[in-house]
């Protein structure tokens, strides 16, 4: 791409690996500078989102940021700002327009006037034209009407979060949320283009795990099964691609994403004991092995976060790849992401037999803490490499998944060094990204990148609004550390994260469906594995790999300490493990009632769980 483009990406402007001539744009980062300039200038900032595994984010580098007259008009008349769409989720959360590539139009207080999604040189040079001209006569008028609609928007926000009651109905509405947009022919939910969807296909495994709902299960099963026998999973090199263009899961737009590989072999594994499917297993092998493969740092470090699409490259069978150069790979760790895939990585250590998996996840995961977490601020958001310099701070993603994945290896291995840091965390938490309004969300006392400065870099920019995703995710993961950590408020957290978004949940459909399991288990409490401290080692391994692989949506493994244990009649061998749900306690001597015992708890009696 040339010299100036190579400088360019140096300073962290990440172009289309293709010819093209984007980097001729007078492109600055995001931060105080560049909207400081617009304002002197009386200008907009244009504002590029970008992703590096994004196809027409190449395309537009490659036609409409590389036509002269574009890069002249947008050099001359705007203040041109480029940023990095997984780098930072931030903006791209309060600018995107709907996809990828977004150009979005800012006044100088970080308001936005107009914007669009992919667009050809003379869609983009008419609308710069007249906005330079629109901006340049009525700046004022503009500046002024933007304030007051910023104004309006939080004062709205404030209002629609207002704690209410949790909807004892949750479930039963994303169910029929679910049923309703379901493909009944193709599999998924909704029509074309078609995305894996996990949380749903998760809640529909634990519906029917719970209840033996039979429209559930064949939700679960036609989705997972077009998912696999379809184009949206690699056949060559493994792998599950981002999404497929077409109903029937076939022609794929050809990205692989980390968060795709680390979500879907995690369901796979679970629909392999709940459904009885031994092949959905091989499925998440597959995919699993293909990260290992091709996404895995050189020093275990971490996940890199995705791999270009290449339509040419993945349309070949074997030999023909073999004679191309891979798409390439973005060499960013991300945690959000990453730290899914320790998740999974300690569910598949056990369901595939293979112990290798574990270690590689308490490495990763031992990385991240030492490299990543700053006592009192939480973590970072990515790691650059080679040195694997952190960066970007006070995204709640990152803390919720983290967290949860901590809590997934302290329960396989029992190690106080995992819940030590889950507890350090929740209470980062509990200060930094819940506070006084009750959600979860960025934590509002970093610009990004200094975990203590307590300053935003613009003075408008749109409100932080609650992710459904991420609450839902993350007051799961809080509940279970109230149990293994109790007294300390995580509780009351989860609770009051769930009540600000109960009078909304609805509005988000299907989209709903993690934070309805986390409600049923805010209502319904944990059912605890507990295994005893007496139990002989080879037994205790045993039962906790049985434990940590069978299914229950609220099941939380607890290798117990002697004085947590449930005590027995004097005399009386205390059975190897005791599963207790409220109100209820029943014990399992060997691994194969450890899994009985939990379906009979789940009202399943018996009829899912067993590998």
């Amino acid at each position: 791409m040339g010299e100036r483009a190579e400088g360019k990406e140096g300073e962290g402007f990440r172009f289309s690996p293709r010819p093209n001539r984007a980097d001729e744009v007078d492109w600055r980062p995001w931060g105080r500078e560049a909207f400081g300039q617009a304002e002197a200038e009386g200008k907009l900032v244009l504002l590029s989102i970008s992703a590096v595994w994004c196809h027409w984010c190449h395309v537009m580098d490659e036609t409409t940021y590389s036509d002269p007259g574009v890069i002249e008009r947008i050099n001359r008349d705007f203040i041109p700002v480029r940023v990095d769409s997984d780098k930072r989720p931030d903006v791209n959360r309060r600018y995107n327009q709907g996809g990828w590539p977004t150009t979005a139009f800012l006044i100088p207080s970080g308001r936005a006037v107009a914007g669009l999604t992919y667009a050809p040189p003379e869609q983009l040079t008419s609308l710069l034209d007249r906005l330079s001209v629109l901006y340049s006569h009525r700046k004022n008028d503009i500046d002024t009407e933007a304030a007051a609609m910023s104004v309006e928007e939080r004062e709205l926000a404030g209002t629609v979060l207002n704690r209410v009651e949790l909807d004892p109905g949750t479930s039963d509405e994303v169910k029929a949320a679910i049923l309703t947009a379901w493909d009944r022919e193709y599999g998924g939910l909704g029509d074309a283009p078609k995305f894996p969807q996990p949380e749903a296909i998760e809640f529909a495994l634990a519906g029917y795990f719970d209840t033996g709902d039979s429209l559930l299960e064949s939700f679960a099963l036609s989705t997972l099964d077009a998912m696999q026998d379809g184009e949206i999973d690699d056949k060559v090199e493994g792998g599950f691609f981002r999404y497929a263009t077409a109903r029937d899961w076939s022609t794929p737009h050809y990205e692989k994403m980390l968060a795709d590989n680390a979500e879907l072999p995690r369901l796979y594994l679970i629909a392999s004991r709940v459904l009885r499917k031994p092949a959905y297993a091989d499925t998440a092998r597959s995919s699993i092995d293909y990260s290992m493969h091709t996404l895995m740092d050189d020093e275990q470090r971490g996940f890199f976060g995705s791999q270009d699409a290449d339509e040419e490259y993945y349309r070949e069978d074997a030999s023909g790849r073999a004679a191309l150069e891979p798409p390439a790979v973005d060499r960013t760790i991300y945690t959000d992401s990453s730290s899914r895939m320790v998740s999974t990585l300690v569910l598949a250590s056990s369901v595939l037999e293979d112990p290798g998996l574990l270690g590689i996840a308490e490495r990763v995961a031992d990385f991240i803490w030492r490299e990543g977490f700053r006592h009192g601020g939480g973590l970072c958001h990515y790691f650059e490499l080679p040195e694997g310099q952190p960066a970007l701070w006070g995204q709640p993603e990152d803390q919720v998944s983290y967290l949860q994945a901590l809590i997934d290896l302290y329960q396989a291995t029992a190690d106080a060094r995992f819940l030590d840091r889950a507890v350090e965390l929740g209470d980062v938490m509990l200060e930094r990204f819940i506070g006084d309004r009750g959600w979860i969300g960025e934590d509002p006392g970093t610009d990004g990148n200094d975990p203590g400065a307590g300053t935003q870099v613009l003075e408008d920019i749109p409100a932080d609004l609650p992710d459904i995703r991420v609450n839902g995710a993350g007051a799961r993961a809080l509940l279970a550390l109230d149990v293994l950590a109790p007294g300390r408020g995580y509780d009351d957290a989860a609770g009051r994260a769930l009540e600000a978004l109960a009078g909304r949940y609805r509005n988000y459909t299907y989209f709903a469906a993690g934070y309805a399991i986390a409600v049923e288990i805010f209502r319904e409490g944990f059912i605890e594995v507990r295994i005893s401290p007496e139990a002989g080692p080879e037994l205790r391994k045993e039962l906790t790999s049985a434990a940590v692989s069978a299914y229950h949506p609220r099941k939380l493994v607890r290798l117990e300490t002697v004085e947590d244990y449930i005590p027995t009649e004097d005399g009386t061998t205390p059975p190897p493990a005791i599963l207790c749900s409220p109100g209820s306690c029943m014990p399992a001597g060997s691994p194969a009632e450890l899994v009985d015992s939990l379906s009979l708890l789940a009202g399943a009696g018996g009829r899912a769980g067993k590998g």
